[in-house]
Protein backbone atom coordinates (compact mmCIF):
# COMPACT_ATOMS: atom_id res chain seq x y z
CA UNK A 1 0.00 0.00 0.00
CA UNK A 2 2.90 2.40 -0.32
CA UNK A 3 2.43 5.66 -1.71
CA UNK A 4 -1.44 5.67 -0.90
CA UNK A 5 -2.98 8.41 0.78
CA UNK A 6 -4.93 7.39 3.96
CA UNK A 7 -8.25 7.84 2.36
CA UNK A 8 -7.04 6.11 -0.95
CA UNK A 9 -6.18 3.21 1.46
CA UNK A 10 -9.91 3.18 3.12
CA UNK A 11 -11.12 3.26 0.12
CA UNK A 12 -9.31 0.13 -1.10
CA UNK A 13 -10.26 -1.93 2.00
CA UNK A 14 -13.91 -1.14 1.34
CA UNK A 15 -13.65 -2.17 -2.30
CA UNK A 16 -11.91 -5.52 -1.52
CA UNK A 17 -14.86 -6.12 1.84
CA UNK A 18 -17.82 -5.59 -0.78
CA UNK A 19 -16.54 -7.94 -3.51
CA UNK A 20 -16.10 -10.58 -0.69
CA UNK A 21 -19.22 -10.35 1.12
CA UNK A 22 -21.78 -9.27 -1.95
CA UNK A 23 -21.97 -12.87 -3.43
CA UNK A 24 -22.85 -14.23 -0.27
CA UNK A 25 -25.35 -11.85 0.46
CA UNK A 26 -27.17 -12.98 -3.17
CA UNK A 27 -26.77 -16.41 -1.93
CA UNK A 28 -28.59 -16.02 0.91
CA UNK A 29 -31.34 -13.66 -0.37
CA UNK A 30 -30.14 -10.31 1.10
CA UNK A 31 -29.04 -6.63 0.27
CA UNK A 32 -25.98 -4.90 0.48
CA UNK A 33 -27.52 -2.12 2.25
CA UNK A 34 -29.15 -4.01 4.92
CA UNK A 35 -25.69 -4.33 6.21
CA UNK A 36 -23.87 -0.94 4.98
CA UNK A 37 -23.53 0.50 8.54
CA UNK A 38 -21.74 -2.93 9.66
CA UNK A 39 -19.51 -3.29 6.80
CA UNK A 40 -18.29 0.76 6.94
CA UNK A 41 -17.57 0.00 11.13
CA UNK A 42 -15.35 -3.37 10.58
CA UNK A 43 -14.05 -1.45 7.26
CA UNK A 44 -12.63 1.49 10.22
CA UNK A 45 -10.96 -0.73 12.31
CA UNK A 46 -9.12 -2.02 9.60
CA UNK A 47 -7.59 0.54 8.33
CA UNK A 48 -7.21 2.14 11.71
CA UNK A 49 -5.32 -1.31 12.76
CA UNK A 50 -3.51 -1.13 9.81
CA UNK A 51 -2.71 2.32 10.81
CA UNK A 52 -1.06 1.49 13.54
CA UNK A 53 1.58 -1.12 12.31
CA UNK A 54 3.06 1.63 9.48
CA UNK A 55 6.30 3.29 10.67
CA UNK A 56 6.43 6.66 11.42
CA UNK A 57 8.64 9.00 9.46
CA UNK A 58 10.15 11.93 11.35
CA UNK A 59 12.07 14.75 9.68
CA UNK A 60 15.31 15.56 11.78
CA UNK A 61 16.57 14.01 14.86
CA UNK A 62 14.92 16.80 17.49
CA UNK A 63 11.63 18.00 18.15
CA UNK A 64 13.28 21.73 17.69
CA UNK A 65 13.91 21.18 14.31
CA UNK A 66 10.62 21.27 13.62
CA UNK A 67 10.02 24.02 15.79
CA UNK A 68 9.66 27.47 13.86
CA UNK A 69 10.51 29.40 16.78
CA UNK A 70 13.68 27.33 17.96
CA UNK A 71 12.05 26.59 21.37
CA UNK A 72 11.62 29.81 22.31
CA UNK A 73 8.71 31.86 23.12
CA UNK A 74 9.01 35.13 20.90
CA UNK A 75 11.52 37.10 19.09
CA UNK A 76 12.25 38.99 22.73
CA UNK A 77 13.05 35.96 24.44
CA UNK A 78 15.66 34.74 21.83
CA UNK A 79 17.66 38.80 22.08
CA UNK A 80 17.20 38.12 25.88
CA UNK A 81 19.18 34.77 25.26
CA UNK A 82 21.84 36.33 22.87
CA UNK A 83 22.68 39.26 25.38
CA UNK A 84 23.37 37.24 28.39
CA UNK A 85 25.71 35.12 26.25
CA UNK A 86 27.18 38.12 25.11
CA UNK A 87 27.65 39.64 28.24
CA UNK A 88 29.15 36.69 30.19
CA UNK A 89 31.16 35.92 27.29
CA UNK A 90 29.84 33.00 26.20
CA UNK A 91 30.23 31.42 29.88
CA UNK A 92 26.36 31.15 30.70
CA UNK A 93 24.49 30.58 27.84
CA UNK A 94 20.68 29.48 28.35
CA UNK A 95 19.61 26.35 27.85
CA UNK A 96 17.50 27.39 24.84
CA UNK A 97 20.30 28.95 22.72
CA UNK A 98 22.13 26.34 23.80
CA UNK A 99 19.90 23.84 22.15
CA UNK A 100 19.25 25.65 19.25
CA UNK A 101 23.00 26.34 18.24
CA UNK A 102 23.26 22.41 18.62
CA UNK A 103 20.92 21.81 15.77
CA UNK A 104 21.49 25.07 13.75
CA UNK A 105 23.21 25.14 10.30
CA UNK A 106 26.55 26.68 10.78
CA UNK A 107 27.53 29.54 9.55
CA UNK A 108 30.42 31.20 7.02
CA UNK A 109 33.23 32.48 9.48
CA UNK A 110 33.63 35.52 6.64
CA UNK A 111 30.69 37.25 6.55
CA UNK A 112 27.32 37.01 8.97
CA UNK A 113 24.17 38.02 7.70
CA UNK A 114 20.75 37.48 9.23
CA UNK A 115 19.29 37.80 5.35
CA UNK A 116 21.25 34.88 3.95
CA UNK A 117 20.50 31.10 5.31
CA UNK A 118 24.60 30.33 4.70
CA UNK A 119 25.91 33.52 6.12
CA UNK A 120 24.30 33.20 9.28
CA UNK A 121 20.30 33.35 8.77
CA UNK A 122 20.14 29.64 10.01
CA UNK A 123 21.37 31.29 13.49
CA UNK A 124 17.82 32.75 13.88
CA UNK A 125 14.62 30.85 14.38
CA UNK A 126 13.22 31.17 10.95
CA UNK A 127 9.59 32.27 12.58
CA UNK A 128 11.63 35.29 13.88
CA UNK A 129 13.82 35.87 11.09
CA UNK A 130 11.06 36.65 8.93
CA UNK A 131 9.51 38.75 11.66
CA UNK A 132 12.89 41.12 11.91
CA UNK A 133 12.77 41.53 8.05
CA UNK A 134 9.16 42.57 7.99
CA UNK A 135 10.24 44.72 10.49
CA UNK A 136 12.81 46.04 8.13
CA UNK A 137 10.92 46.53 5.15
CA UNK A 138 8.22 49.09 7.18
CA UNK A 139 10.23 51.94 5.82
CA UNK A 140 9.82 55.63 6.11
CA UNK A 141 7.80 56.58 2.37
CA UNK A 142 10.06 60.18 2.43
CA UNK A 143 13.54 59.34 3.15
CA UNK A 144 14.01 57.02 -0.08
CA UNK A 145 13.15 59.64 -1.90
CA UNK A 146 15.65 62.13 -0.65
CA UNK A 147 19.16 62.61 -1.76
CA UNK A 148 20.71 60.78 1.03
CA UNK A 149 24.79 61.84 1.75
CA UNK A 150 26.67 59.30 4.09
CA UNK A 151 28.66 61.23 6.34
CA UNK A 152 31.80 60.25 8.06
CA UNK A 153 32.15 63.31 10.03
CA UNK A 154 30.32 65.76 11.95
CA UNK A 155 29.85 68.41 9.09
CA UNK A 156 29.80 68.43 5.19
CA UNK A 157 29.12 71.27 3.10
CA UNK A 158 27.57 70.81 -0.24
CA UNK A 159 27.77 73.61 -2.83
CA UNK A 160 25.28 75.21 -5.09
CA UNK A 161 25.14 77.49 -8.31
CA UNK A 162 23.48 80.85 -6.83
CA UNK A 163 21.41 81.01 -9.71
CA UNK A 164 18.22 81.24 -8.36
CA UNK A 165 16.77 84.52 -9.54
CA UNK A 166 16.79 85.11 -13.23
CA UNK A 167 14.02 88.01 -13.46
CA UNK A 168 16.86 90.39 -14.14
CA UNK A 169 18.21 88.49 -17.42
CA UNK A 170 21.01 86.72 -15.68
CA UNK A 171 21.52 82.47 -14.99
CA UNK A 172 24.00 81.29 -12.99
CA UNK A 173 24.09 84.22 -10.42
CA UNK A 174 25.52 86.38 -12.74
CA UNK A 175 26.31 85.15 -16.39
CA UNK A 176 24.99 87.20 -18.69
CA UNK A 177 25.40 87.30 -22.85
CA UNK A 178 25.14 90.30 -24.96
CA UNK A 179 24.88 91.64 -28.52
CA UNK A 180 27.54 93.65 -29.26
CA UNK A 181 28.64 96.16 -32.50
CA UNK A 182 31.87 95.40 -34.30
CA UNK A 183 34.81 96.79 -32.30
CA UNK A 184 32.31 97.08 -28.90
CA UNK A 185 34.14 96.41 -25.39
CA UNK A 186 32.52 92.63 -24.27
CA UNK A 187 31.72 93.02 -20.42
CA UNK A 188 32.39 90.31 -17.74
CA UNK A 189 30.42 88.47 -16.11
CA UNK A 190 31.14 85.32 -13.84
CA UNK A 191 28.53 82.68 -12.01
CA UNK A 192 27.92 82.65 -8.75
CA UNK A 193 28.15 79.94 -6.05
CA UNK A 194 27.24 78.90 -2.45
CA UNK A 195 27.49 76.37 0.09
CA UNK A 196 25.17 74.52 2.07
CA UNK A 197 25.81 73.39 5.39
CA UNK A 198 24.54 70.09 7.14
CA UNK A 199 25.82 68.94 10.35
CA UNK A 200 24.71 65.81 12.19
CA UNK A 201 21.63 65.91 15.00
CA UNK A 202 21.38 63.24 17.31
CA UNK A 203 18.17 61.70 17.72
CA UNK A 204 17.67 58.65 20.56
CA UNK A 205 15.69 56.46 22.19
CA UNK A 206 16.39 54.85 25.78
CA UNK A 207 14.46 51.93 27.72
CA UNK A 208 14.99 49.84 31.05
CA UNK A 209 13.88 46.91 30.97
CA UNK A 210 14.44 44.92 34.38
CA UNK A 211 16.09 41.47 34.56
CA UNK A 212 12.85 40.02 35.74
CA UNK A 213 11.06 41.08 33.11
CA UNK A 214 13.57 39.57 29.90
CA UNK A 215 13.16 36.28 32.23
CA UNK A 216 9.90 36.39 33.09
CA UNK A 217 7.50 38.23 30.77
CA UNK A 218 9.74 38.93 27.74
CA UNK A 219 6.53 40.21 25.59
CA UNK A 220 6.39 43.72 27.26
CA UNK A 221 10.38 43.66 26.05
CA UNK A 222 9.34 42.84 22.30
CA UNK A 223 6.55 45.23 21.88
CA UNK A 224 9.76 47.94 22.71
CA UNK A 225 12.35 47.10 20.76
CA UNK A 226 9.55 45.87 16.78
CA UNK A 227 7.07 48.48 17.69
CA UNK A 228 7.66 51.57 19.93
CA UNK A 229 11.87 52.42 18.75
CA UNK A 230 10.58 51.54 15.17
CA UNK A 231 7.71 53.43 14.66
CA UNK A 232 8.80 56.15 16.77
CA UNK A 233 12.01 56.85 14.56
CA UNK A 234 9.72 56.77 11.40
CA UNK A 235 7.62 59.09 13.07
CA UNK A 236 9.96 61.58 13.99
CA UNK A 237 11.37 61.35 10.75
CA UNK A 238 8.56 61.99 8.80
CA UNK A 239 7.71 64.88 11.26
CA UNK A 240 11.05 66.55 10.71
CA UNK A 241 11.56 66.55 6.99
CA UNK A 242 7.93 68.14 6.75
CA UNK A 243 7.81 70.40 9.87
CA UNK A 244 11.39 70.53 11.73
CA UNK A 245 12.46 74.09 12.93
CA UNK A 246 16.23 73.64 11.87
CA UNK A 247 17.59 74.45 15.07
CA UNK A 248 19.03 71.20 16.31
CA UNK A 249 17.14 68.90 14.00
CA UNK A 250 16.73 69.31 10.25
CA UNK A 251 14.80 72.18 8.50
CA UNK A 252 11.39 70.56 7.46
CA UNK A 253 10.02 72.18 4.29
CA UNK A 254 7.40 74.15 5.31
CA UNK A 255 9.74 76.22 7.06
CA UNK A 256 12.15 76.58 4.70
CA UNK A 257 12.58 79.94 2.95
CA UNK A 258 12.73 78.04 -0.83
CA UNK A 259 9.26 76.78 -0.07
CA UNK A 260 6.49 78.32 -2.67
CA UNK A 261 2.52 79.33 -1.16
CA UNK A 262 0.11 78.96 -3.54
CA UNK A 263 -2.64 81.74 -2.74
CA UNK A 264 -6.20 80.63 -2.16
CA UNK A 265 -8.88 81.74 -5.11
CA UNK A 266 -10.44 85.17 -4.08
CA UNK A 267 -13.79 83.94 -3.17
CA UNK A 268 -12.94 80.69 -2.13
CA UNK A 269 -14.50 79.39 0.86
CA UNK A 270 -12.35 78.63 3.98
CA UNK A 271 -11.25 74.40 4.77
CA UNK A 272 -11.85 74.10 1.10
CA UNK A 273 -9.64 72.80 -1.85
CA UNK A 274 -10.59 73.29 -5.48
CA UNK A 275 -9.92 72.82 -8.81
CA UNK A 276 -8.46 75.50 -9.57
CA UNK A 277 -5.59 75.54 -6.48
CA UNK A 278 -4.65 71.87 -7.87
CA UNK A 279 -4.00 73.14 -11.35
CA UNK A 280 -1.95 76.54 -10.36
CA UNK A 281 0.23 74.41 -7.96
CA UNK A 282 0.69 72.16 -10.37
CA UNK A 283 2.41 75.13 -12.09
CA UNK A 284 4.30 76.23 -9.53
CA UNK A 285 6.50 73.06 -8.96
CA UNK A 286 9.76 72.90 -10.92
CA UNK A 287 10.16 69.83 -11.94
CA UNK A 288 6.81 67.43 -12.04
CA UNK A 289 9.26 64.57 -12.59
CA UNK A 290 9.87 63.60 -9.51
CA UNK A 291 7.62 65.09 -7.59
CA UNK A 292 4.92 63.83 -5.02
CA UNK A 293 1.55 64.95 -3.70
CA UNK A 294 1.85 64.86 0.61
CA UNK A 295 -1.51 65.22 1.72
CA UNK A 296 -3.38 64.95 4.90
CA UNK A 297 -5.80 62.20 4.66
CA UNK A 298 -7.94 64.69 6.30
CA UNK A 299 -8.68 66.51 2.56
CA UNK A 300 -10.11 63.48 0.71
CA UNK A 301 -13.62 64.92 0.79
CA UNK A 302 -12.69 67.66 -0.40
CA UNK A 303 -10.57 66.45 -3.07
CA UNK A 304 -13.82 64.09 -4.08
CA UNK A 305 -15.91 67.23 -4.00
CA UNK A 306 -13.53 68.94 -6.85
CA UNK A 307 -15.55 70.22 -10.16
CA UNK A 308 -14.65 72.05 -12.83
CA UNK A 309 -17.80 74.75 -13.92
CA UNK A 310 -18.86 74.43 -17.08
CA UNK A 311 -21.30 77.40 -17.95
CA UNK A 312 -24.28 77.23 -15.52
CA UNK A 313 -23.08 73.59 -14.06
CA UNK A 314 -20.13 71.55 -14.01
CA UNK A 315 -18.13 68.39 -14.05
CA UNK A 316 -16.55 66.19 -10.92
CA UNK A 317 -12.45 65.72 -12.28
CA UNK A 318 -11.43 63.64 -9.66
CA UNK A 319 -13.73 60.64 -8.96
CA UNK A 320 -13.29 57.24 -10.75
CA UNK A 321 -14.99 55.88 -13.72
CA UNK A 322 -17.32 53.82 -11.75
CA UNK A 323 -18.44 56.91 -9.53
CA UNK A 324 -18.28 56.42 -5.65
CA UNK A 325 -18.16 52.18 -6.74
CA UNK A 326 -14.91 52.65 -7.68
CA UNK A 327 -11.51 52.96 -5.39
CA UNK A 328 -10.09 56.43 -4.84
CA UNK A 329 -7.37 57.68 -7.28
CA UNK A 330 -4.10 56.96 -6.19
CA UNK A 331 -2.51 60.19 -8.08
CA UNK A 332 -3.93 63.51 -8.84
CA UNK A 333 -2.50 65.15 -11.97
CA UNK A 334 -0.95 62.22 -12.70
CA UNK A 335 1.53 62.71 -9.95
CA UNK A 336 1.63 59.89 -7.02
CA UNK A 337 -0.26 60.46 -3.98
CA UNK A 338 1.41 59.99 0.30
CA UNK A 339 -1.29 60.30 2.84
CA UNK A 340 0.84 61.83 5.93
CA UNK A 341 -0.92 62.85 8.75
CA UNK A 342 1.79 65.06 9.68
CA UNK A 343 0.66 67.34 6.92
CA UNK A 344 -1.06 70.47 8.46
CA UNK A 345 -4.74 70.40 9.23
CA UNK A 346 -7.60 71.21 6.53
CA UNK A 347 -7.45 74.91 5.78
CA UNK A 348 -4.18 75.65 6.72
CA UNK A 349 -0.89 75.90 4.57
CA UNK A 350 0.36 72.36 4.77
CA UNK A 351 -2.67 70.34 4.34
CA UNK A 352 -1.83 69.48 0.60
CA UNK A 353 1.42 69.75 -0.96
CA UNK A 354 3.43 69.07 -3.90
CA UNK A 355 7.49 68.47 -3.04
CA UNK A 356 10.31 67.28 -5.30
CA UNK A 357 12.21 65.39 -2.51
CA UNK A 358 15.09 64.68 -4.70
CA UNK A 359 15.96 68.18 -4.05
CA UNK A 360 16.46 67.22 -0.24
CA UNK A 361 19.64 66.49 1.35
CA UNK A 362 19.85 64.24 4.16
CA UNK A 363 23.22 63.66 5.70
CA UNK A 364 23.01 60.37 7.57
CA UNK A 365 26.04 59.04 9.92
CA UNK A 366 27.97 56.67 8.05
CA UNK A 367 27.44 53.24 8.65
CA UNK A 368 24.84 53.39 10.91
CA UNK A 369 21.90 51.97 8.44
CA UNK A 370 18.75 52.96 8.34
CA UNK A 371 17.33 52.08 11.45
CA UNK A 372 20.27 53.68 13.31
CA UNK A 373 22.70 52.07 15.68
CA UNK A 374 21.45 49.71 18.78
CA UNK A 375 23.78 49.08 21.69
CA UNK A 376 22.95 47.35 25.19
CA UNK A 377 24.36 47.75 28.61
CA UNK A 378 24.24 45.86 32.11
CA UNK A 379 26.23 49.09 33.93
CA UNK A 380 24.05 51.73 33.78
CA UNK A 381 21.57 50.47 36.49
CA UNK A 382 23.31 47.33 37.52
CA UNK A 383 22.61 47.69 41.35
CA UNK A 384 18.88 47.84 39.79
CA UNK A 385 19.05 44.44 38.32
CA UNK A 386 17.72 46.63 35.14
CA UNK A 387 19.15 46.17 31.29
CA UNK A 388 19.31 49.61 29.10
CA UNK A 389 18.64 49.46 25.73
CA UNK A 390 19.35 52.65 23.57
CA UNK A 391 18.63 53.34 20.28
CA UNK A 392 20.85 56.11 18.50
CA UNK A 393 19.83 57.69 14.72
CA UNK A 394 22.25 61.04 13.79
CA UNK A 395 21.32 62.77 10.65
CA UNK A 396 20.36 66.40 9.25
CA UNK A 397 18.19 67.51 6.54
CA UNK A 398 17.72 70.48 4.60
CA UNK A 399 16.38 71.44 1.24
CA UNK A 400 19.01 71.75 -1.64
CA UNK A 401 17.43 75.22 -2.46
CA UNK A 402 18.26 78.12 -0.62
CA UNK A 403 15.52 80.31 -2.00
CA UNK A 404 12.55 80.07 -4.66
CA UNK A 405 13.51 80.50 -8.56
CA UNK A 406 12.12 83.82 -10.12
CA UNK A 407 11.82 83.17 -13.88
CA UNK A 408 12.63 85.94 -16.19
CA UNK A 409 8.76 86.31 -17.32
CA UNK A 410 5.76 86.61 -15.10
CA UNK A 411 8.00 87.58 -12.11
CA UNK A 412 5.16 86.73 -9.65
CA UNK A 413 4.83 83.07 -10.62
CA UNK A 414 7.54 81.85 -8.86
CA UNK A 415 8.65 78.16 -8.75
CA UNK A 416 10.12 75.86 -6.28
CA UNK A 417 10.73 71.87 -5.18
CA UNK A 418 8.10 72.35 -2.25
CA UNK A 419 4.35 74.40 -3.30
CA UNK A 420 1.94 74.50 -0.45
CA UNK A 421 -1.56 75.55 -0.93
CA UNK A 422 -2.14 78.57 0.97
CA UNK A 423 -4.16 78.66 4.15
CA UNK A 424 -7.70 79.61 3.16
Amino acid sequence: MSGMTEEQFTERVKAIVIGSVEPLLKEHGKALEDIQSEIDEKIKEIAGDVKELRPTMVVGDEPIDRDPKGGFKNISGFAAAVAKTDRSQGRHMPAELETWLKVAKAASATSLIESEDQYGGYLIPPEFRTDLLMAVEERNEIMPLTTTIPMRTTMVKVPYVNGFDESGGLVYGGIQWNWLDELETKTETRPKFGQISLELHKMAGLAYASDELLEDSPQSMENILKNGFRDGLNFELNRSLIRGSGAGQPLGVLNAPCLVSQAAEGAQVAGTIVYENIVKMFTRISDPTNAVWLINPICLPQLAAMALAVGTGGAPVWMPAGGISGAPYSTLMGIRIIWSKHCSTLGTVGDIMLCDWSQYLVGKKAGQGDSGKFDTSIHLKFDADQTCFRFVFRMDGQPWWVTYYTPPQATTLTQSPFVALATR
